[in-house]
């Protein structure tokens, strides 16, 4: 929470390798010394552990300053709470607030884990970012059939609120950032450069991005989609498979979120508490707080989530919008 702030402050672009390798190293010895009472009277396998668990974690690391020293975006904010302030100097931005039919009022809150920044004229394009443990990916389809809708609900929260902070602001998307590194698979005589080649295109991050290409290549200069989703062609269009969405079509994913979640308030307001979880890819049971309570069986009703292609989703959505 404190490394990657001061690396900004200095200059992302002064920071090399061996600094974050030492500096992750010290954190976790900290970390060792402050909540698992020091390593003195610890195994060798802990001590193993420990090690690698350094490792990892300063590979990640220098991947997120290597990706932020060839970006024009630069993180602002940090852990920043999204209508839920802990105390009354914490720095917040304000939820967006939905009217129910009853009377009754909706706010999602939550916490961001970075925004970042990049300024053209008077507007601040906004990018958010997530730290993800797991091996899911972004899918635009689960959006519509409410899975994996947070990160949305913070970017829509900045745009419709953040001016105060941020000025005048376009949303520039969402990236999730791996914290795992992955295990790469290559040839027996692949040489070290191949092995880093491969490791950073395994640790790309995934989501969806303004297709703006001005934008794209101020998150990574050569818009190869070595970082982030989305890749220009040397004719300057987007390649086939590049998460990208216009303003437009942001503002219809905004209106379909705000639908949403003012029909789960609903529902739930009414006391209307089915359980019809998600199945298949997605199962819900697996990671539900309440499966031991719910009363689900294994052969009572299930919801499969529909698969469909970007481009099927957002004309669904105009469908949506024109009716």
């Amino acid at each position: 929470a404190k490394v990657l702030p001061e690396y900004t402050a200095e200059g992302i672009e002064n920071i090399e390798r061996p600094r974050v390798f030492s500096d992750v190293a010290e954190a976790v010895a900290q970390y060792a010394d402050d909540v698992m009472g020091g390593t003195e009277d610890k195994t060798d396998r802990f001590a193993a552990l420990l090690k690698r668990l350094s490792a990892i974690t300063g590979a990640l690391l220098w991947q997120v300053v290597c990706e932020l020293k060839q970006s024009r975006f630069e993180p602002v904010d940090y852990e920043i709470s999204v209508g839920n302030p802990h105390g009354e100097d914490e720095p917040c931005i304000p939820p967006v607030v939905l009217a129910l039919p009853d009377g009754g009022k909706v706010r999602v809150v939550g916490k961001i884990d970075r925004v970042d920044v990049h300024k053209r004229g008077d507007t601040s394009y906004v990018r958010i970012l997530d730290y993800k443990t797991g091996s899911k990916e972004f899918r635009l389809s689960d959006v519509i059939e409410g899975i994996n809708v947070q990160m949305l609900i913070y970017l829509f929260s900045v745009w419709q609120n953040g001016r105060e902070r941020y000025g005048d602001v376009v949303p520039a998307g969402i990236l999730y950032l791996p914290a795992r590194l992955p295990v790469v698979e290559v040839g027996r005589d692949a040489d070290t450069e191949k092995i880093k080649s491969d490791q950073v295109k395994a640790l790309r991050m995934n989501g969806l991005l303004l297709d703006d290409p001005e934008i794209i290549r101020a998150m990574e200069k050569d818009a190869a989609g070595l970082f982030i989703p989305a890749k220009l062609n040397n004719n300057g269009e987007f390649s086939k498979g590049s998460d990208i969405a216009s303003l437009e079509q942001m503002g219809l994913l905004k209106k379909s979120i705000e639908k949403l979640l003012i029909k789960m308030a609903e529902t739930l307001r009414q006391g209307d508490i089915a359980a019809i979880p998600t199945a298949g890819e997605v199962a819900a049971c697996d990671w539900c707080d309440y499966k031991t309570v719910c009363g689900h069986e294994q052969d009572d009703p299930v919801r499969f989530l529909q698969k469909l292609e970007d481009k099927d989703v957002f004309d669904k959505l105009a469908e949506v919008e024109d009716d």
